[in-house]
């Protein structure tokens, strides 16, 4: 985990790292409104289907992913997007 930044950000465990900015990717390409479906995230994003589900719970709760339980899928709130913005580039940290 990386120290918590001095701009407030909390500190995101490895998981929510992966997922963030594979939920970014998505942004990128698709758009604001992209909200993949959780089915097949987890080879997206490179973790394990339950690691997604943890990742998807504790960015949830910090309020930084939406979550459709019907369909289901997940995407970036406005926070999320500003989060992940500030996130060292892979392979950086």
């Amino acid at each position: 985990m990386r120290p918590e930044d001095p701009i407030g950000d909390p500190p995101f465990s490895e998981n929510e790292r992966k997922l963030l900015r594979c939920l970014l990717r998505f942004y990128r390409e698709i758009g604001p409104g992209a909200t993949p479906a959780l089915k097949g995230l987890d080879e997206e994003a490179g973790l394990e289907r339950w690691e997604v589900s943890e990742a998807v719970s504790a960015l949830r709760a910090k309020g930084l992913v939406e979550v459709w339980e019907l369909q289901p899928a997940v995407r970036l709130t406005p926070g999320g997007l500003q989060a992940v913005l500030r996130l060292p580039e892979e392979g950086a940290a």
